[in-house]
């Protein structure tokens, strides 16, 4: 039997830029835009500013950029700081179905400090970057939902391996150096969702942690560096240790002939993509019978039974209210819309608090027999004069003029309008750059 791992080395080996179509490649430019534009945008939140005043502090050789800071660092740290940064406010993008995890902020950093060491031009990176989300997302399809129900963020130990095919692309291993890269991200790949109850910082580290590892592993396989072949499905392995139920043919089913990356999906809020849905239903349901949040008896949400463990009313930390669907949802009615800063200065309210506490969050019978195909909703507000029910199959994708208009807002946070506007115009033809440094200097 040939090793799953062996099967995707060959994939990401043999993966050529001039064999893709071309909304593949533009499916790809969007993720490293919006992957960009996040990380730029969490630069002010105390964990980005730890690991990037980190990455000041160690020193090194001057390789890869830290998004936001002049100089250069080890790529090592660059991929610490980056990814960390990328996952810091939640809006980065997520996998395709029924992937779970966030592969951009593992990937992009990981593809993009490893690149900026070997001088690659855009088309490289755009492949590497492919080469990543495929592998993250079969990975993560392969063991979704047993991983998380074993309590594993599924970011920080698939994104491992994303970051580890995407540099081990840059880095130009062969397919027994990339098989080694794999064992070598299998045996690093972590991430605890305690952070669910907590509501700390940890949850922003998880990314960090595994573009760091993926690059890492794939400096260590060049070296000569062994891992185990059979990472993903031996008696110890990936699939076996960290969850009771998976999927092996998600592995490699129609693996070259499909790209996962085409199915993943980009965030409108800075909170949990599975959120978005209730909030922009909640919005909806405002706009069209005018009631305001005072005038709300209470709301029942109907999810997913994953989704619908999240049960706080109440949030004490930023973290919860992007986790909780009453608390965001609350936020986003108190407020009357909701992109980012509210999920940091809103979510302990008073109002926001005492909405919360009306809001009643359940698994809809409905829904979950289609999970995670869809992703249905079922919102039910009862106000002083209206029971309305809002109800959506299934979320709508986010559209590329959307994405591009969050970078601008997420990127001002940082740099100069006319820097956005110069980095968008590259990124748009990144197939044309010869050396992503260009893009170095603007960011």
């Amino acid at each position: 039997m040939v090793e799953y791992s062996c099967r995707l080395a060959d994939f990401v080996v043999n993966l050529r830029y001039d064999a893709l179509e071309e909304k593949v490649v533009e499916k790809t430019k969007m993720h490293i835009l919006d992957t960009l534009g996040v990380t730029l945008g969490a630069f002010e939140m105390p964990w980005s500013r730890m690991v990037a005043g980190l990455a000041r502090g160690m020193g090194g050789s001057p390789q890869s950029t830290v998004f936001g800071v002049e100089g250069r660092y080890p790529m090592l740290t660059a991929a610490l700081a980056n990814g960390t940064m990328a996952h810091g406010i939640d809006m980065d993008d997520s996998g395709a179905r029924p992937s779970w995890a966030h592969p951009g902020s593992c990937i992009v950093p990981a593809a993009y400090a490893s690149g900026e060491a070997e001088e690659v031009d855009g088309r490289d990176l755009i492949t590497a970057v492919l080469a990543g989300y495929e592998v993250n997302c079969r990975i993560d399809s392969a063991v979704y939902p047993g991983l998380r129900d074993r309590g594993f963020h599924a970011t920080g130990v698939v994104g491992t391996f994303g970051a580890a095919a995407a540099a081990g692309k840059i880095l130009g291993l062969d397919e027994v150096e990339l098989v080694n890269a794999f064992g070598l991200a299998g045996t690093q790949a972590a991430g605890l969702e305690e952070w669910l109850s907590a509501g700390d910082m940890s949850k922003r580290l998880h990314a960090g942690k595994a573009a760091m590892n993926g690059v890492l592993a794939a400096l260590l396989a060049r070296e000569g560096y062994t891992g185990p072949s059979t990472v993903l499905e031996g008696k110890y392995g990936l699939l076996e240790t960290h969850t009771e139920e998976y999927d092996l043919s998600r592995l490699t089913e129609g693996l070259g002939e499909e790209y996962k990356i085409m199915g993943c999906k980009f965030k409108p809020y800075a909170c949990c993509h599975e959120l978005c849905p209730p909030i922009r239903l909640a919005l909806q349901a405002k706009e069209e019978y005018g009631f305001e949040y005072d005038d709300i008896e209470e709301i029942r949400i109907g999810l997913n039974h994953i989704t619908a463990e999240n049960q706080l009313q109440v949030a004490e930390t930023p973290l919860h209210a992007q986790n909780h669907p009453a608390v965001a949802v609350a936020i986003a009615l108190v407020e009357g819309q909701v992109f980012l800063k509210e999920f940091f200065e809103s979510y302990d309210d008073p109002r926001v608090v005492e909405l919360g506490k009306k809001i009643v969050v359940y698994t809809d019978p409905e829904i979950d027999e289609v999970f995670p195909s869809k992703i249905g909703t079922r919102v039910e507000i009862t106000a002083r004069n209206d029971k309305i029910t809002m109800f959506e199959e299934d979320k709508p994708p986010v559209p590329y003029s959307f994405v591009k208009e969050k970078f601008r807002v997420l990127a001002s946070t940082r740099l100069p309008e006319e820097r956005v506007e110069k980095i968008l115009d590259m990124v748009d033809a990144l197939e044309d750059l010869e050396n992503i440094l260009d893009l170095s200097a603007l960011l």
